[in-house]
């Protein structure tokens, strides 16, 4: 099991290897990534993959959705609920942030049998987020993708 430390470390490291992965990028793909992070399907948008933006965005989000409505909107937990969740959804960029100030004051009285699933929806979404910016970061290193017009 983790330990408290351990808890505090796992975003502290993620966020470094967020950063140098960054850091690393090309212009183009530091680009796709941030928009890939802060909306799913953004950083597909914005190197020209509508197709694939539509496939994240309409994947990832309405799961995400999903996860809110049957959690009874109490399912974002940036660490004050449920920790281990927190991560599992730093991911989500501008859908979690957005989430977390939202429903800042909610709390769990009763977790029914829908909230393990309400949790795992919305954690499931967010990192499969990370997918889509792997997916983000090799498209923009390609030379498809510094010269769009050569697509068409």
């Amino acid at each position: 099991m983790l330990g408290p430390l351990a808890l505090k470390l796992l975003p502290v490291l993620a966020g470094i290897g967020f950063l140098w992965l960054i850091l690393s990028a090309n212009p183009l793909q530091r680009k796709a990534l941030l928009g890939a992070w802060l909306v799913p399907g953004l950083g597909h948008w914005i190197l020209g993959r509508k197709d694939r933006a539509l496939f994240f965005a309409l994947t990832l989000v309405p799961t995400f959705v999903a996860g809110l409505i049957l959690g009874d909107f109490a399912t974002v937990s940036p660490f004050d609920r449920h920790p281990i969740w927190g991560l599992a959804q730093f991911p989500g960029g501008l859908m979690t942030a957005i989430t977390a100030l939202l429903t800042k004051g909610a709390s769990i009285e009763a977790a029914d049998i829908f909230y393990s699933t309400a949790q795992l929806y919305t954690g499931a979404a967010c990192l499969l987020n990370i997918l889509a910016m792997c997916d983000v970061h090799d498209l923009a290193r390609s030379p498809q993708a510094e010269a769009p017009e050569a697509r068409a």
